[in-house]
């Protein structure tokens, strides 16, 4: 078996994030869109998680990430946890998975995103349903980060220094979930919105915006206490103003000292 999951530690039994709640079921398929095919009929999404586009250059990672997992969870047993009490409006079940990490009874149960994450083979998505597992995804993606693995050893995936030489240009290449981190150098606020700038120049340089309606997601976060904080943030790149993304949650922020994440 060919598994993301060597040498993982084994998923916590309680907790946000943890095998508690999680029930038994058999994966059938891995399907093109990395959905979890059970066999009672139901489809299991694994949130969090960004893979690569099926078009472009990244393209080639996400076919071996996709080979990869088949490989490890079709026709296993694993277990589920929902995030939601509900299936979406595709019928899809929004979940946490785990796995056994190897052959034999005795193979512990990992988590499948945060192994994907650690092996470079997704990078973390901060959407909502998957904010309970949200800190223990961003680091299983750090250790990859900082090893270079996976998808992190190619410069279209890695993240972007805004203060670096052709970091502009950079930002208005790239497509899909993007993202930078660096030094917040000063806030603006405008009737609409909040700006945290990491330039001298916010119509030319990078910028991420909150806009006012969001503001009660980010009660307890002084943002002029921001000024010099390093920042790590992630989303779509709009270049209608300058290069600047729109942030809506705490989740698609996250800070850290010196020049590197925690």
């Amino acid at each position: 078996m060919s598994s993301p999951a060597a040498a993982f530690p084994p998923a916590p039994e309680t907790g946000d994030c943890s095998l508690e709640g999680a029930a038994p079921a058999t994966v059938a398929a891995v399907d093109e869109d990395f959905e979890l095919l059970l066999d009672d009929g139901r489809r299991a999404t694994l949130s969090g998680l960004e893979f690569p586009s099926k078009a472009g250059e990244g393209s080639a990672f996400r076919e071996a990430a996709h080979r990869r997992l088949s490989e490890w969870l079709a026709g296993r047993d694993i277990f589920v946890g929902a995030f939601a009490a509900a299936p979406d409006r595709w019928g899809r079940v929004s979940a946490r998975a785990f796995a056994a990490s190897g052959e034999g009874k005795d193979a512990p149960l990992v988590s499948v995103a945060a192994a994907l994450l650690s092996a470079g083979e997704a990078r973390f998505r901060p959407e909502p349903a998957a904010a309970p597992c949200a800190k223990d995804y961003l680091a299983a993606e750090a250790a990859a980060r900082e090893a270079g693995r996976g998808l992190w050893s190619q410069p279209m995936f890695r993240e972007i220094d805004p203060g670096a030489p052709g970091a502009r240009e950079d930002l208005l290449r790239r497509k899909g979930m993007v993202i930078v981190a660096g030094a917040i150098r000063s806030v603006g606020e405008t009737s609409r919105a909040v700006y945290l700038n990491f330039g001298q120049k916010r119509r030319d340089d990078f910028s991420v915006v909150i806009s006012r309606r969001n503001l009660t997601m980010f009660a307890g976060i002084e943002l002029r206490s921001l000024i010099g904080r390093r920042a790590r943030v992630r989303g779509l790149v709009e270049t209608g103003f300058g290069p600047r993304i729109e942030i809506a949650t705490p989740a698609e922020i996250e800070f850290f000292e010196g020049g590197a994440s925690p």
